[in-house]
Formats: C-alpha cells, structure tokens, sequence
C-alpha cells in the first residue's frame, strides 16, 4: 500500500509540479487540480440530485433580467476570447502552424495575449455551468441531459488540463472555433427572451445545430489528419483524445439533430 501511495506522489509530483506550464503559474484555479474536481463534483450533485430536490415543492424563477445580462456577457467574452485568440495566434508572424502547432513554451507578447485568452476560455467554461442551473431553478429539468451535463463537466475538466500542459498548442483551434459558436449560441438566448416565438423556429434551432456539428467535423480534422498521418511532433494521447471526442460529439448532436428536425419534419408531412 505504501509503494502504491508513493508512486501515486511521485506521478502528481511529476506532472503538476515540474511538468506544468510555467506561464500559467499565477492564473487562479491552475495550481491543484482539486479545487476544480470538487467543483465538478458539487455541480453534477446539485444538477442531478440537490437542486431538483430543492425546486420539488417550490416554483420555478423567472431569471429574465438575471439571464439577459448573463446571455449578452457570454456573447461579449466569447466573441473577445475568438478575435483576439486567431489574431494572436494563426494571423500573426509568430510562426504559429495550421496543420500542428507543438507544445512549446514561447514567451512573446503574442504568445502571452494567448495565453491569457486560453485562461479566459477555461474561465468561461465555469462560467458555462450556469446554464444547467438556471435550467434547475426554472424547473426545465427536460432540457438536463445525459448530453448536456457530460459536455458542460467534460469542458472544464479538459480545459483546466489544457490550460495547465498544452497552452498555446495544436488543440487551441477547438476554444477558438467553439468560442465563436457559443457567440452565436448566447446571442438566440437573448433574442428569444424578447422575441419568445423564435423558440418554436425550427430554422434557427436547426441551423444552431448544424453549426455546432461542423464544428465538431472541423476538429475531428484537425486532431484526427496528424493523428493518422503521423506528420506532427504532438502527443499521441491527446490527438486521440480530441478525435475520439469531437466523433463522440457529433454522433450525439447527429442523433438528436434526426430526432428533433427529420423525423419531427416527417410527422408533420404526414
């Protein structure tokens, strides 16, 4: 049991003290990795179990104020996390590649704008675990998924790991592009609070949809070309992973998109 125990500290003591990023040492959040396991914990109890509960014999809240403010702030940082992410990293002349980009530990001013707004991203993603509780509170315990509660929990945890090992590398094309997504994502929530009717459009629910599964076939691309050619000097481990994942989405958005859209479509033509 000892032997076990120590090789347990010798691979933490490895890997989050001497194998870290040390231009991410002073951001909050990314020191211990248990601050941020704990707060996955405490959100997928009070998702599943504490916060429905709680609501069982209660009311559901309103929130609208609360949520426009939230909507147009997560439109406002994602958009900002986007722009100034590509800027500072594929248009610049920092020598930053498409096709595989190594983990390296540059300090340049692009680099560093860079890294901040790869902190912003995991930052946000916390932020993201808003929406399921606002769903708890509005008592919209439909829209708490399987999907939904794996994609919201999964992001954080990814991206502390990214943040805290890969920052700057091959993999930051999926915050960028996912950050754009979620200014067009943020920006129908707030439409939809004034304009309710949108909500049962299935032209923009559709095309949401489809965005978000481009996204997913873009990144399967992107970690899945180096992973099968072997061309990029990057961890083989974590091109697997992001393919594997962004596959494992995209069937789960394919799935409902037939679901909800297709079939929906054939029932009513019938």
């Amino acid at each position: 049991m000892a032997l076990v125990l120590r090789s347990i500290f010798n691979i933490y003591t490895f890997y989050f003290e001497e194998y870290n990023d040390p231009r991410v040492e002073q951001f909050p959040l990314l020191g211990s990795p248990w601050p941020v396991i704990l707060l996955i914990i405490l959100y997928i109890k009070f998702v599943s179990e504490w916060g429905p509960k709680l609501m069982e014999h209660r009311k559901p809240f309103g929130l609208k104020g609360l949520m426009n403010v939230y909507n147009v702030s997560q439109v406002l940082l994602n958009l900002y996390i986007g722009l100034t992410g590509f800027y500072n990293s594929y248009f610049t002349d920092d020598d930053y590649s498409w096709v595989c980009e190594p983990i390296n530990q540059k300090v340049t001013p692009a680099r560093r704008k860079l890294i901040f707004v790869t902190y912003l991203y995991f930052l946000s993603k916390i932020v993201d675990l808003l929406d399921t509780v606002f769903f708890v509170l509005r008592k919209k315990n439909n829209q708490i998924t399987f999907l939904h509660i794996y994609h919201h929990a999964g992001m954080v945890a990814a991206t502390y790991v990214f943040n805290k090992f890969l920052s700057g590398s091959h993999a930051t094309l999926l915050g960028l592009i996912n950050s754009f997504v979620h200014v067009i994502m943020y920006f129908y929530y707030f439409l939809t609070s004034f304009r309710p009717e949108l909500k049962n459009s299935l032209w923009w629910k559709k095309y949401i949809t489809q965005v978000q599964m481009f996204q997913f076939l873009i990144l399967m691309i992107h970690f899945g070309a180096p992973l099968l050619l072997g061309y990029c000097n990057y961890p083989t481990f974590v091109l697997f992973i992001g393919f594997s994942q962004n596959i494992f989405m995209f069937t789960l958005f394919a799935d409902f998109y037939v679901k909800a859209y297709l079939k929906a479509r054939k029932r009513v033509a019938a």
